[in-house]
């Protein structure tokens, strides 16, 4: 029973509760299980896909242990006594076009050259969505959101049929396109 109790004391032994969005799933979840099986291979580390805004209310709630999310303005400030955070990668984001696009081709673009498209977009209340809205605003224009989607194989499956253009996280791109 002792060595039961120091083992759990230790981190050594139990269930860890992870909540993720999908690409730091690939990036940061995926192989951090890796070390912690070699490390620590009585620890059990379940993982559950979730936006990174539902993941932070998941670890508030205390439903998960560990909540792997996506900072792009100061959102935790209210619930510092709460919450440690750790930055762990920044992602770039790119923009996806159909492949009949004028710019498809193009070496690089810039936002204020679709601001006449049609976009696809996270839904709301997902933080992908809104760095799309202030990328675009910086960029002087406010995109014209005509279809919505939080899985970016479904944004990838609209922009190939060429419905809009998109703002993806880059791990998220499957290149298809």
């Amino acid at each position: 029973a002792e060595a039961s109790l120091a083992a759990c004391a230790a981190g050594t032994v139990g269930t860890v509760e992870v909540a993720s969005f999908a690409s730091a799933i690939t990036q940061v979840v995926a192989p951090a299980i890796v070390a912690v099986r070699e490390q620590a291979p009585d620890v059990r580390v379940l993982v559950r896909d979730a936006e990174a805004h539902t993941s932070l209310m998941m670890l508030l709630a205390g439903e998960i242990d560990i909540a792997i999310s996506m900072e792009y303005s100061s959102t935790l400030q209210a619930d510092a006594r709460r919450v440690t955070r750790f930055p762990l990668y920044a992602e770039p984001f790119d923009v996806v076009l159909p492949r009949a696009h004028a710019l498809a081709g193009a070496p690089a673009v810039a936002l204020d050259e679709l601001r006449d498209a049609e976009w696809i977009a996270p839904l709301p209340g997902n933080p992908c969505r809104a760095v799309a809205q202030v990328s675009c605003e910086n960029a002087g224009f406010v995109p014209d959101i005509t279809h919505t989607s939080d899985d970016f194989r479904a944004v990838e499956a609209l922009v190939a049929a060429g419905t809009g253009v998109a703002l993806v996280p880059r791990t998220a791109i499957s290149g298809d396109l």
